[in-house]
């Protein structure tokens, strides 16, 4: 894919206390526009739903088999709740990342030009492992690193998502963890 015709930015979204490890810091896109439809993977037993789970749940495992953690379970609802809430940025917030502050779930945002896959969202979490430190629980310096520490948080056990389509062609894509991860002064793993 050619990198000038896509933009996606990412948030992890953290609703722990004690404050989070990696400082969260709110992206909107701009300019998203009306809504076309709003996607849930996993919340029925389609073939469609269940390859959608999978298509977050694969990168996510893979990731946390990568340094040692178990793998996620899908949840039906915390996809569920997910798929409210990027419905509610469809309407109401015109695809811009929502507000996560009062969820008791761990979230990782991201929004994309394009139609973008599951997987390749969280790719581009996962990508951010190449910034993180886990000898010194850290991130480089100018980088984000927490939306790749949520993904591999050891404690977190289930995970779900969904995605919302904007008139522009633009992706919202909204997973939220259980527990959640990046508790302040604790490594992911």
């Amino acid at each position: 894919m050619d990198p000038a015709c896509f933009l996606l930015v990412t948030l992890l979204t953290l609703c722990a206390t004690p404050a989070p490890a990696h400082g969260a810091r709110v992206l909107t896109p701009g300019g998203a526009g009306a809504v076309t439809k709003a996607q849930q993977g996993g919340t029925s037993s389609t073939s469609s739903n269940a390859t959608a789970a999978d298509e977050y749940l694969a990168p996510h495992n893979q990731a946390r088999a990568a340094v040692g953690v178990a793998p996620l379970r899908w949840s039906a609802d915390l996809a569920s709740a997910a798929a409210k809430t990027v419905a509610q940025q469809q309407r109401q917030g015109g695809c811009a990342f929502a507000d996560m502050g009062a969820s008791p779930y761990g979230a990782n945002q991201g929004w994309a030009s394009y139609r973008a896959r599951p997987s390749e969202v969280v790719a581009l979490w996962v990508a951010e492992g190449r910034y993180y430190t886990h000898a010194n629980n850290t991130c480089a310096a100018g980088r984000q690193c927490g939306t790749y520490t949520q993904v591999v948080w050891r404690r977190t056990a289930e995970v779900g998502c969904a995605q919302a389509s904007c008139a522009t062609g633009a992706t919202l894509t909204l997973c939220l963890y259980n527990p959640h991860g990046n508790v302040q002064g604790q490594s992911p793993y």
